[in-house]
């Protein structure tokens, strides 16, 4: 017998079971008339930053005037607020979004 069949015995060691959380599901619109407009204000910073400098979950632009915000979600990616998809980010300058 190997040192390691000694020591285990051949029993495997117990794991933590993980509970299972029950969440409420998100309400659905079945259609574009039921829902409504929204128009929001923002505050846009005059000078651009750097993207190293943003922390994660920033919301910034890549124009001065604040125009298609992107959100900080990784170091290296940035979502469009507007389609929701990832988009990947090496750096670069950028300004900061205030809603």
């Amino acid at each position: 017998m190997t040192e390691v069949q000694v020591q285990n015995n051949g029993v495997k060691p117990l794991t933590k079971q993980k509970r299972s959380r029950v969440l409420p599901s998100l309400s659905l619109t079945s259609n574009a008339s039921e829902m409504s407009d929204a128009t929001y204000t923002c505050k846009v910073d005059n000078s651009p930053s750097s993207w190293d400098a943003l922390p994660i979950n920033a919301t910034f632009s890549l124009s001065a005037d604040g125009s298609y915000p992107k959100l900080k979600i990784h170091k290296s990616k940035a979502c469009d607020l507007r389609t929701g998809e990832s988009i990947g980010v090496g750096g670069g300058r950028c300004y900061r979004v205030f809603f």
